[in-house]
């Protein structure tokens, strides 16, 4: 079985069902339904807000459980020390549907955390110019506002970036001018980001037991990272920002987050703010990009490395679509497939002409949602060929179309 993962965040339609005990006093009763009426089966992440519940069946605990099979993660998403958000990892079978209780939910503190998101900085030392002379380690934090004097290879942020992993692939952006998403390929089902460039600033480079970083970026936006096309036809990275902050919104058992915001990101067409959201599953190697303007932006865009052995290819619906590339196109010529699907009715143009990207190009707008991916043949059974890489987006494009729907 294909695990195809993607977090939904919707609201829940919650069927009450009251019924009288001997002493007269009347319990309620929450029960969810899951239901899948695709034809393939589904393994997905489901995000569902607890706040229109009854007090009497919230869950209590904040960590990782299970109900009966399901695993549920309770979640504290306002920050007052109870759980008002769950994520379930739900398996339904095609033309299925599956039931769970939330009172029925128990711990299970030996379940395997499967994502993660950090952003570590280096400590013991001080600036000098644009470089952070003298660390003596890095150490993990939630959050952090970009020092005016960090660029690239300041030797401030390990791996140059927050990165973000499941079990089965990783990723980083470069939290500079370059603003580029990188893929960390994994050759294990562990977590690793935790020990990456901790023995050497740039040692991911070379080939360990874990993976390694697979992809070189170069001038482009790497993979699904953010830009500009201006009058010229040129993208445009987040090079000029009055200020910058990252923020670890969730590091969980089963999905993880990472928000930033720029703040007067500065391009030929004037200033804007932007936030952005990056959320990855258990599951799945795709992360959702949520991006939210302060104001109404056109010809943003996102877009794949554009790499001579990478062939392109894309599909479209009247939902989704996305463009792809699949070839040798690894820093040592493995085979690497990469993606970015978008939404139909938010989707400008694909624009294949441009001299380091291929683009996906977004109507004017004021918040976006799309996803990108990568697949590496060296993962543990590995996606291989193009025509398997194919395959695999089109069932992502299939449950993207018909999601799950919660009642």
């Amino acid at each position: 079985m294909k695990h195809i993962c993607y977090a939904l965040y919707i609201s829940i339609v919650l069927f009450i069902f009251s019924c009288a005990s001997e002493n007269g006093i009347k319990e309620k009763e929450s029960k969810i339904t899951f239901i899948n009426k695709s034809d393939i089966e589904r393994s997905e992440v489901i995000k569902i807000d607890l706040s229109i519940l009854p007090e009497k069946v919230k869950l209590g605990k904040i960590g990782m459980g299970k109900i009966e099979n399901v695993p549920v993660e309770g979640l504290d998403n306002n920050g007052d020390g109870t759980v008002d958000m769950i994520s379930a990892l739900v398996t339904i079978e095609p033309k299925d549907s599956l039931n769970i209780d939330l009172r029925s939910w128990e711990p299970n503190p030996n379940f395997i955390k499967k994502t993660q998101a950090e952003i570590s900085t280096a400590f013991g030392g001080e600036w000098k110019d644009q470089e952070y002379l003298g660390g003596t380690g890095f150490e993990n934090v939630n959050f952090l506002k970009v020092p005016k004097s960090h660029t690239d290879h300041s030797w401030y942020i390990r791996y140059e970036g927050p990165g973000w992993e499941n079990e089965l692939i990783g990723y980083r952006f470069y939290l500079d001018w370059r603003n580029a998403t990188d893929i960390f390929g994994k050759k294990v089902d562990t977590l690793v980001l935790q020990t990456v460039g901790q023995d050497g600033f740039d040692s991911y480079h070379e080939e360990e037991e874990w993976g390694m970083d697979i992809l070189k970026a170069g001038k482009s936006l790497g993979i699904g990272s953010i830009g500009r096309v201006n009058a010229e036809g040129t993208v445009e990275h987040f090079n000029k920002t009055d200020s910058v902050t990252c923020e670890i919104t969730q590091n969980g058992y089963l999905s993880s987050s990472i928000e930033t915001n720029y703040y007067g990101w500065d391009t030929s067409a004037g200033k804007c703010d932007l936030k952005s959201t990056l959320t990855i599953n258990s599951g799945d190697r795709a992360t959702t990009h949520e991006v939210f303007f302060g104001s109404m932006v056109d010809n943003f865009c996102t877009g794949i490395v554009k790499h001579p052995a990478g062939a392109f290819f894309q599909a479209s619906t009247d939902k989704w679509g996305y463009i792809a590339t699949f070839g040798a196109q690894t820093l040592f010529n493995d085979n690497l497939g990469m993606a970015i699907f978008y939404k139909t009715d938010q989707m400008l143009k694909v624009d294949t002409a441009d001299t380091f990207n291929q683009l996906v190009v977004f109507k004017p707008s004021e918040n976006l949602e799309y996803q990108f991916l990568g697949a590496w043949g060296k993962e543990p059974n590995g996606i291989q060929t193009k025509e398997a890489f194919e395959a695999y987006l089109n069932q992502k494009l299939t449950a993207l179309n018909s999601p799950i729907e919660v009642k």
